[in-house]
């Protein structure tokens, strides 16, 4: 039983996964429905990622 339980649980989550990846728009409204919408990250459009300190690498600002 414990088997059926935990094999169930993997399945939902692939599911719940790859529903997210195939259609956002939908997985968004399903969040929004439970509130737990997030807010969109701000980009700053004048300084590019300058604002970003997490991105070193791929960054042409900091090149």
């Amino acid at each position: 039983m414990i088997e059926f339980v935990v094999a169930s649980l993997i399945v939902l989550c692939a599911a719940l996964y790859w529903y997210a990846r195939l259609f956002p728009q939908g997985w968004q409204k399903v969040r929004a429905g439970m509130g737990l919408k997030t807010s969109p990250a701000v980009i700053n459009k004048s300084g590019g990622c300058g604002s970003c300190s997490g991105c070193k690498v791929g960054c042409k600002s900091h090149q």
